[in-house]
């Protein structure tokens, strides 16, 4: 009877056990190589996705108020880093003519130079509803920051800006006039060619402290502008202003109105944040905001 066939003793010798693993070890160290460069595009495409979220929801809040400042009253320090102004909160026609109303009241009107200075004045159609501890402040033809004596920020008298203090509800006016009641005897330093009045709340300033961007509110107007301002709420962190490789223009810078055209202030946001190994990534979002400038 015959047995089974013989079987081959051979088996893999150890050139090309050597061979197969320099084989796999190259495969592997390639395979790894495009792993690591598209983990590492990934890791750095979120990043400045994320940089850029940031990026525009600060760009989209600052733009908000900006848009709503009371013309004029948008200024920017020195260096650049922070913005103030005051934010609009309603606006009607002043009455500047002395005039017995249908009610038999007299007429108060607004106390511009040179006529004498007077705590209250009726304004036209003012939709505005006081809120109870709140500051807030009364401009007449604010000429803009370093104007002297129209200067809003300057608290001059005669000049563009009175607190507010109520209105008179204990004199018969007739509908659609209101007597607006100023905090002190004051005079507003000239006419507007439109009769407007603005009310405006407390000041507001964005500033770029250390690596962040901070909202600061609920402060009194000051001659000069404060940097910082005290307190603060922050809207975005990572924001720069220094770069070793590339000169940074001014976070914030303001170019005046003109007959031509409105203000504008422009925003230079730059934002940096490292990746895991350690290399920078950046964005930058440049937005200019026109300030409407209606005297």
């Amino acid at each position: 009877m015959q047995g089974p066939a013989p079987t081959s003793g051979r088996g893999f010798t150890l050139v090309e056990i050597i061979v197969v693993i320099v084989v796999l070890g190259i495969v592997a160290g390639i395979t790894t190589r495009f792993f690591n460069t598209g983990m590492q595009t990934y890791a750095g495409t979120e990043l400045r996705d994320a940089l850029s979220r940031t990026g525009r929801l600060a760009v989209e809040r600052v733009n908000r108020e900006l848009r709503n400042a009371v013309p004029n009253t948008v200024r920017v320090d020195a260096s650049g880093t922070c913005v103030e102004f005051l934010p609009l909160v309603a606006s009607a026609l002043y009455q500047d003519q002395d005039v017995t109303y249908g009610t038999g009241t007299a007429s108060a009107p607004a106390p511009v130079a040179p006529a004498p200075a007077a705590d209250r004045f009726d304004v036209f159609d003012l939709a505005f509803t006081p809120v109870a501890g709140a500051a807030y402040y009364v401009l007449v033809y604010p000429y803009g920051p370093g104007s002297g004596a129209g200067d809003p920020w300057q608290a001059a008298d005669p000049g563009p800006l009175a607190a507010f203090q109520g209105f008179d509800g204990g004199v018969s006016l007739p509908g659609g006039v209101r007597r607006v009641v100023l905090a002190a005897s004051h005079r507003f330093l000239r006419h507007s060619p439109r009769r407007r009045v603005f009310i405006a709340g407390g000041p507001v300033s964005f500033c770029v402290s250390g690596n962040r961007l901070l909202r600061y509110s609920g402060y009194a107007p000051a001659a000069t502008q404060p940097v910082p301002p005290p307190g603060g709420q922050v809207l975005a962190e990572d924001i720069q202003t220094a770069d070793p490789d590339v000169p940074l223009a001014a976070v914030f810078s303001y170019s005046g109105p003109t007959l031509t055209r409105n203000a504008v202030v422009t925003l230079d946001f730059r934002f940096m944040r490292p990746d895991h190994l350690g290399n920078a990534e950046w964005i930058r979002m440049s937005h200019e905001v026109q300030i409407r400038n209606v005297p």
